[in-house]
């Protein structure tokens, strides 16, 4: 069908609706009754709903976890899942992060991208195809969550307080187009060892953060050996040395970035731990720097923790050391690895143990996610590949994979879809977030004909 025309006076309210959405500050915050994510979450819930409602859409709150707004009629259900919630803003904005700032070309907020931006663009989709009357054979249901950011709570008690009819199909407008139909593994978990000398070792964030930069305080005795490492160093611009009250403080300076793609950063305790390698250390500090370069060096994909593997469909396996601390006695190192679907978690997490086992360092599992795949034969893919294609006129991208973590785990059927173009700058979770209109019109255009095939 030709919806050219109907897209072309919906883009007025569809920029204006975004840019209220990002307008509420939905981080999560502090639990209050019928609030488990606290008020902005909360806030922004009610108000997609209201939207949908406005719209003419069924909608329901389940006791602020997850939202539903649907429309149409038939025994099958085409879900799309979205989240409201969204990171911190963070610093360097040159607008009000909540400010949903309108320019003449783009709509600047935190969660125009992430995930408020295509939410509201599939709402506009099927109020189209409501308002033209267009015959649908099965419905078609939003499916908001509230913690996506965080740790997927809200899908949880979806999955098992709620209970809800599952869709035949679904898609997750929160990644890249064309479609992922799949998505690797995750699993994350700490080795910890305990200690009796003093070390001062601390860097790095997350799991799932590649550490930008990690600090080490050392005895001032090793001040010379220290210099002359940096000094004959390959990566000398990556250390910082000062001698400061409580001893030589030493720091490495990384290149952040997600552990789904940890190749675009450069992890700063695998600098840290390569520099401190060439010092003459002794003791229990010895043993920690040891322990590291034998098992994660400056290795990507588990080489030396004997992990690595590979798919045809994903790629290697990752291996990310996302912090490293030391607590009441016990030195940890947090570590996530991204894991190829013909590999199950639990083949690798018996790897890790097997290999840790008997270096005084204990596992525990922190998180693990199911991979996700779905064949790139299928119904779904297909018919997401020639929506997309054929608005787009690009033929040459192809399914692909991810390290990421999307809802499309959540769900049988279920694979990640846009929003981002393959020529539109990726700047989610970063200050100045935005959204270029005519990209907008794109999306709006795509979701359009996605929802059309999925669901007549």
């Amino acid at each position: 069908m030709d919806f050219k025309k109907a897209i072309e006076n919906s883009m007025d309210s569809l920029v204006q609706d975004i840019a209220a959405l990002c307008r509420i500050n939905s981080v999560e915050g502090e639990e209050k009754p019928g609030m488990p994510f606290g008020e902005g979450v909360a806030q922004t819930l009610e108000a997609a709903l209201k939207m949908g409602a406005d719209m003419g859409f069924r909608t329901e709150n389940f006791d602020g976890y997850v939202g539903h707004i649907e429309m149409g009629e038939g025994e099958e259900l085409v879900g799309i899942l979205g989240h409201v919630d969204v990171v911190p803003a963070g610093d360097g904005w040159n607008t009000d992060p909540w400010g949903g700032v309108i320019t003449e070309d783009k709509i600047i907020g935190r969660g125009v991208l992430d995930n408020k931006g295509p939410i509201v663009t599939c709402l506009h989709a099927m109020k189209i195809l409501k308002d033209l009357n267009v015959p649908l054979n099965r419905r078609v249901r939003v499916i908001l969550g509230t913690n996506e950011e965080t740790d997927w709570r809200c899908m949880n008690y979806y999955l098992n307080e709620v209970k809800p009819e599952m869709p035949t199909m679904a898609f997750s407008p929160d990644s890249e187009f064309p479609v992922t139909y799949a998505e690797m593994g995750l699993l994350q978990y700490t080795l910890t060892r305990d200690i009796t000398e003093k070390i001062e070792i601390e860097g790095g964030s997350a799991f799932n953060s590649v550490p930008s930069s990690v600090k080490a305080v050392l005895d001032k005795s090793l001040e010379e050996a220290v210099k002359k490492a940096i000094e004959e160093s390959a990566e000398k611009d990556a250390y910082l040395v000062e001698t400061a009250e409580e001893g030589l403080v030493v720091r490495a300076m990384g290149v952040g970035a997600h552990a789904a793609r940890l190749y675009d950063g450069k992890n700063a305790i695998s600098l840290l731990m390569d520099l401190l390698a060439k010092l003459p250390l002794t003791g229990e500090l010895k043993e920690v720097v040891d322990f590291y370069n034998e098992h994660f060096g400056m290795c990507l994909y588990g080489e030396k923790m004997g992990v690595d593997c590979s798919d045809e469909d994903c790629g290697p396996l990752t291996l990310n050391v996302g912090k490293v601390y030391t607590e009441n006695g016990k030195l940890i190192f947090c570590c996530d690895s991204r894991i190829p679907v013909s590999f199950t978690i639990e083949s690798i997490e018996e790897k890790v143990q097997a290999k840790v086992a008997g270096t005084g360092y204990t596992y525990e599992q922190a998180s693990t996610e199911r991979p996700l795949y779905v064949p790139r034969d299928s119904e779904l893919v297909k018919t997401l590949m020639e929506a997309y294609s054929k608005v787009t006129g690009d033929y040459e991208s192809q399914p692909r994979s991810s390290g990421g973590a999307t809802y499309s785990r959540a769900m049988k059927n279920c694979v990640a879809f846009g929003c981002l173009l393959t020529d539109q700058e990726d700047v989610m979770h970063q200050a100045n977030e935005y959204l270029e209109i005519d990209k907008l019109k794109i999306w709006l255009e795509v979701m359009l004909e996605t929802i059309y095939q999925l669901a007549k």
